[in-house]
């Protein structure tokens, strides 16, 4: 893929931001780039895990940069999304599933605030 200059702005927001984005939201964030070029980057980003998508109940997608393991508790009333570090090897080894090669690990917990 090659890093053309709207989508090394969209990728140095996306790592900056503390939070996950809308693609609604990254396009007010550079307002210097269209929305049809900020969703089509996003979906290269995904491609190329860059960027990882998260579609939560009752919400649009959300974006956030492709860092250091981790995963979301969501708060059903707020929709605030907290980011928590569990081991993937932890939790490979708790799952006991046989014949079984785990690429991945992505948990999402819902819950509420107090």
């Amino acid at each position: 893929m090659k890093i053309t200059a709207k989508r090394k702005k969209i990728i140095d927001t996306l790592q900056k931001s503390t939070q996950l984005l809308s693609a609604r939201e990254l396009s007010k964030s550079v307002p210097e780039i269209d929305q049809a070029t900020v969703y089509r980057t996003l979906d290269l980003l995904v491609k190329e895990n860059i960027a990882k998508k998260f579609v939560f109940e009752g919400t649009e997608s959300v974006y956030e940069y492709a860092h250091a393991n981790h995963h979301h508790a969501v708060c059903g009333d707020c929709e605030k999304v907290i980011h928590f570090h569990v081991s993937d090897k932890e939790i490979i080894k708790s799952l006991d599933i046989k014949d079984f090669d785990v690429n991945s690990v992505e948990i999402i917990v819902k819950g509420r605030c107090n």
